[in-house]
């Protein structure tokens, strides 16, 4: 067995080279590795022994996995791995590229059939994770087609346990669901019915992801394998904004964690690839770590900032939108009205959104974006009027879909929308869809968004999108796989949009939390957390988030009312210092006490800068696990080497004082209404919380 061993970071990635030239990949956390075992220098046994306790059964596993419609030994119901096709890919080159803070590993596999398979592994200095991109190529002399290739394989896990390791692994998932997104889940993998039979030659598999065009729907793209005894895990994160899958796959002593596009048996996805052509997979991001499932999440979110960096703005400023104010009948009169009362909180970006088109009317009559004159007579003053007060003017859309009432929504328009066996989709009989692999179709968005956002002096769009599209539409290839293109060209005009108006902000929306994944986040400055709102789990859905995304990203929304509390403002208002602060709501009906509450939070907000950029999360506290009815306190944690933010929510039934351990040396510098938190020495006290309030403290090294 030939090793290939690279110190990348505080991760060692190891490449185990078979004799016969099959590959695979280990990554382990440099602080670690000594503890790793060598389990393919097991003695072989003669015989199966159906008695024994303990049968040793290390299976090497592999590089990456792909299927083709011709491959033998593989369907077996449970999983499409492990065909003969790919089980065959041999290596034929390694290459390792260093310069410029980047680091990669180029590994090409094939076999006798002519299948190639172009492995890239990259490393970028300072960040935890790592970007893996898989290419398969044929070269067979023939067409081929794929039904199947992961973005990421981490197979051989784990390497710490010398045998089958009962009651020593844990999956970690995250779920979506609509205003209840991020709900961390961990299971044992004996609950999954993952556990080695005596024999061990079968291949049990827990397959799961997103079918559709709400890549976050059931679950979040995001995933990891724990081994609990060593207190190692690897986490894994798909950028992909149509159907995905990830997939745990018992080989027997070890496991495969993988993910991808949906495959053939998950979603009926197939391509044609063309003799002498390819296909790549989604990019995936992963990394491996020693700690706890926030330790994980923190690595893999640090791979989205680059992201962040090419799109976002020198600060994290503040937003203000309208919708639950007006709640769908904006004018240009109250919009004023509200720029005015936010005068001295630092608001930049004033959004208007849905009911702009037509007066009363949020979701019918979209597709020709016409201003309804009777309530926004004069846009570009309303516009060049908030620039004088050093503010952006934004604007709601939900360019992608065409709604009853409009007449793009008629039959006229049906050739330029997507079909489903030769029936336009309409989702709920009132909103159909833009094919935006057509050329009229992109010519006349670019018309009605860009040109419009460029006339009004637009500085900042809220991008929405109501519904599913389902998880096939028509075209040239099959029914996933077309919708994979269409959702292809979708991102490209969401780059589009930037490329013709640089200083453009760009709101990822989809009813809230349904497009959060790194490929639309990477697209856009700011992705909604969620639709929530002005429920009381507002806190909880966003430290949930921080699992997920780069809070630099996370927009948060605060909705103040006149007859709000002085709790229920700082409740309110605090729980926006967990990423990025998005007020609605009455702000210019507020009194002066609840005006001056405001200003408070958003000084302090203003001061987190740093801390939001460069910082890691974990929660503590006692939660309960029903986030619309939230009980026990929350104790939200982001810290640096020498800073800490402390966000502290008491739900129903608080409960009792929590202490949590903290480095040496640190002290309160700001206070946002905290008469709860303080640090003794090495703990950070939180006294005993009253229901339904919140605090926080900023700490200083």
């Amino acid at each position: 067995m030939d090793v290939k061993r690279y110190v990348l970071g505080n991760t060692i990635i190891k490449y185990l080279i078979h004799d016969t030239k099959r590959v695979i990949m280990l990554m382990l956390p440099k602080d670690a590795e000594h503890l790793g075992k060598e389990p393919w220098n097991t003695p072989n046994f003669k015989g199966y022994d159906a008695r024994a306790k303990y049968m040793h059964a290390w299976d090497m596993g592999l590089l990456a996995h792909f299927h083709t419609s011709d491959a033998q030994l593989s369907r077996n119901g449970i999983t499409m791995k492990n065909s003969q096709a790919e089980l065959n890919m041999k290596l034929e080159s390694q290459e390792y590229i260093c310069e410029g803070g980047k680091a990669e590993i180029i590994t090409k596999l094939a076999n006798d059939i002519g299948y190639v398979i172009i492995h890239s592994l990259t490393y970028y200095e300072g960040l935890r994770g790592f970007e893996i991109e898989t290419r398969f190529e044929n070269h067979s002399g023939r067409d081929t087609t794929l039904e199947m290739l992961t973005s990421f394989s981490l197979d051989n896990l784990s390497v710490f346990q010398e045998d089958d390791a009962p009651n020593c692994y844990n999956l970690h998932r995250f779920y979506g669901g609509w205003s209840m997104e991020g709900k961390h889940s961990c299971m044992p993998i004996e609950e999954l019915s993952l556990e080695k039979s005596w024999f061990g030659a079968q291949s049990p598999s827990e397959k799961f992801g997103c079918m559709g065009s709400y890549p976050v729907n059931r679950y979040f793209p995001t995933a990891a394998f724990e081994d609990k005894k060593a207190g190692v895990f690897w986490a894994a994160q798909l950028a992909n904004n149509s159907t995905w899958q990830m997939e745990l796959t018992r080989n027997r002593d070890t496991f495969s964690f993988s993910g991808g596009l949906g495959d053939n048996d998950f979603c009926g996805w197939s391509k044609c690839i063309k003799d002498g052509e390819g296909f790549s997979a989604p990019k995936a991001y992963v990394a491996t770590v020693m700690g706890d499932i926030y330790d994980a999440c923190n690595a893999l979110c640090d791979m989205q900032k680059a992201a962040y960096y090419n799109c976002g703005e020198e600060n994290l400023a503040i937003t203000y939108n309208e919708f639950c104010t007006t709640w769908g009948y904006p004018t240009q009169e109250r919009m004023l009205s509200l720029s005015n009362a936010l005068d001295d909180c630092n608001v930049k970006y004033m959004v208007i959104d849905a009911g702009w088109c037509k007066k009363g009317s949020q979701q019918d009559s979209n597709g020709e974006w016409n201003i309804d004159k009777t309530i926004f007579p004069d846009m570009r003053a309303l516009s060049r009027e908030l620039k004088l007060k050093g503010m952006k003017l934004g604007i709601w859309f939900e360019f992608e879909v065409t709604t009853k009432g409009s007449p793009m929504f008629e039959a006229d328009f049906d050739e330029m929308h997507l079909k489903h066996n030769g029936y336009v989709v309409k989702n709920n009989g009132f909103r159909s869809y833009w094919d935006f692999r057509r050329k009229d179709v992109q010519e006349y968005l670019t018309e009605r968004v860009i040109e419009f956002l460029k006339e009004y002096e637009i500085g900042y769009i809220k991008v929405d999108y109501n519904g599913d599209i389902g998880k096939a539409v028509d075209g040239t290839e099959s029914g996933p796989e077309n919708l994979r293109q269409h959702l292809a060209a979708v991102r490209d005009f969401f780059k589009k949009l930037k490329e013709e108006i640089p200083d453009l902000v760009i709101e990822n929306c989809a009813s809230g939390g349904h497009r959060s994944e790194p490929s639309m986040m990477e697209v856009s400055t700011l992705t909604s957390f969620s639709d929530v709102h002005e429920g009381v789990e507002i806190p909880y859905v966003a430290a949930n988030m921080h699992c997920l995304m780069f809070p630099a990203q996370e927009l948060i929304w605060a909705v103040l009312h006149e007859d709000d509390s002085r709790e229920r403002l700082i409740y309110s208002l605090a729980a926006t210092f967990m990423g990025r602060m998005c007020l609605s709501g009455d702000v210019d009906m507020l009194n002066p006490q609840q005006k001056e509450i405001l200003k408070n939070a958003t000084e302090f907000y203003d001061s987190l800068d740093n801390i939001i950029l460069n910082g890691d999360t974990k929660i503590y506290g006692n939660r309960g696990r029903n986030m619309r009815y939230p009980q026990g306190t929350q104790v939200f944690v982001r810290a640096t080497k020498n800073e800490m933010l402390v966000v502290c929510h008491g739900f129903e039934n608080a409960g009792d004082k929590i202490e949590i351990t903290i480095p040496d040396g640190f002290a309160i510098s700001k206070t946002f209404y905290s008469e709860k938190i303080s640090v003794k020495g090495q703990k950070l006290v939180i006294d005993k919380m009253n229901d339904f309030t919140a605090e926080a403290v900023l700490l200083e090294r």
